[in-house]
């Protein structure tokens, strides 16, 4: 897993930095940097901090820049924006039996892309402003999506470019640091999908062969749309633009059938993952 290097930054130079790119569209004589959106509403750009207490400046202009923290953010660290949306969504509570455990803020544009990953909640994503993209797999899935351990590490930047610290753990006992691992899915299932080509699809395949037994779906989430996305499901998630959104996390439960049979699932993925002769017999099984 490859965590970004975490800075502090106000939300008003975050979205100067994310906005950066605006100032490509207009003319470099003074002229009007004011950018006019699909709805209408003109947003005016700025590359600079405004100067005032809290912002920080970036001048690395290829960073990405994206706001969460996945720890209830919007309830602990912008508390004050909390009060613009709801405290729960009413008919998950009332499905789930339970108030939300985190609610959390995400800003971002389409530089921003998630891998495939599930959660362990049920989730209600909420967009206010912008556009998401999710691509969903079913945990049925699990099967082909090739996840495996990888070493755990942090990205951090450096004066010239971006490298990734490996993190250790100390052993007590016999006095060594072994590197952390954690499950992660390298495979990208929107690289077999529409609109790319059948040529390379199938050079992708060559390299992730069990993706083509997957079940990708693309959903669009408009502004003043909401999207469940069950726990355990995979999904693959960016923006076609600046877009801001909340999500309510509600726990799942374990003692329920889906987490037994996906827990079995995971057992026999690592199976498939290990048999060279795993694409053979997942033809014989799905041509039967």
């Amino acid at each position: 897993l490859r965590r970004v290097e975490v800075k502090e930054m106000s939300l008003t130079a975050l979205k100067n930095e994310l906005r950066k790119e605006d100032e490509s569209e207009h003319d470099g004589e003074g002229g009007d940097r004011s950018k006019e959106d699909e709805y209408g509403r003109r947003t005016f750009c700025s590359a600079h901090s405004s100067g005032k207490d809290g912002d920080h400046s970036v001048e690395d202009t290829s960073a990405v820049f994206y706001y969460s923290r996945q720890n209830d953010c919007l309830r602990k660290e912008v508390e004050p924006l909390a009060s613009l949306f709801p405290e729960h969504i009413p008919f998950a509570s009332e499905a789930f039996n339970a108030r939300p455990d985190a609610v959390n803020l995400w800003i971002g544009d389409e530089r921003s892309v998630s891998s495939m990953h599930k959660d362990h909640y049920e989730n209600i994503f909420c967009v206010s402003s912008g556009q998401k993209v999710f691509t969903v797999c079913p945990p049925a899935d699990s099967l082909f999506l090739e996840e495996t351990e990888f070493p755990s590490g942090t990205f951090r930047q450096t004066d010239s470019n971006w490298v990734v610290d490996v993190q250790t753990k100390s052993d007590a006992e016999s006095d060594t640091e072994d590197i952390e691992r954690v499950r992660w899915i390298e495979a990208d299932v929107e690289r077999v999908m529409e609109p790319e080509s059948s040529q390379s699809r199938q050079e992708y395949l060559g390299k992730f062969p069990l993706l083509q037994y997957t079940h990708p779906v693309r959903v669009y989430v408009e502004s003043g749309d909401m999207l469940y996305l069950p726990a355990l499901w995979y999904h693959r998630v960016t923006q076609t633009c600046e877009t801001v959104a909340v999500n309510y996390w509600y726990d799942m439960r374990f003692d329920s059938p889906n987490w037994c049979y996906f827990n079995f699932l995971q057992h026999l993925s690592g199976e498939v993952i290990d048999n060279d002769e795993t694409e053979r017999e997942c033809d014989e099984i799905l041509t039967r």
